[in-house]
């Protein structure tokens, strides 16, 4: 389980809080070998801290991707308590909401992408 802390950490280490960067998620597939290779990649345009569950539900969208900065400035205004929401990536699969937990963080510096990795397929 990642949560809220664990990514503003991350994002410090990986692209040194680097603003321009957006936001992304990347589905991973695991193959025969037991291996996780990229199968899919979008945006997140859209976030919702849900107080009453505890949790960040990240949404994918086809809009422009989140801006680091934005996003990192009201990330970094939640409460000590907040920081240790959950983070789920939030999508709509033939009519239904998947809810997903995060594997892990990446980034691609080339793309100024943020990557979020999560293990389905859309």
């Amino acid at each position: 389980m990642k949560v809220i802390i664990d990514l503003i950490d991350d994002v410090r280490e990986a692209i040194n809080n680097e603003l321009s960067f957006s936001l992304s998620v990347m589905g991973l597939k695991e193959n025969e070998e037991g291996e996780f290779i990229p199968s899919w990649q979008a945006n997140i345009n859209q976030y919702k801290l849900d107080n009453e569950n505890k949790k960040l539900y990240l949404f994918l969208g086809k809009g422009d991707a989140l801006n680091m900065a934005s996003f990192l400035s009201e990330l970094n205004r939640l409460t000590n308590e907040e920081m240790m929401y959950e983070i789920l990536v939030s999508y709509t699969k033939e009519e239904q909401r998947k809810d997903l937990p995060l594997m892990g963080f990446g980034e691609s510096i080339s793309e100024k992408k943020y990557l979020l990795f999560i293990s389905e397929e859309l």
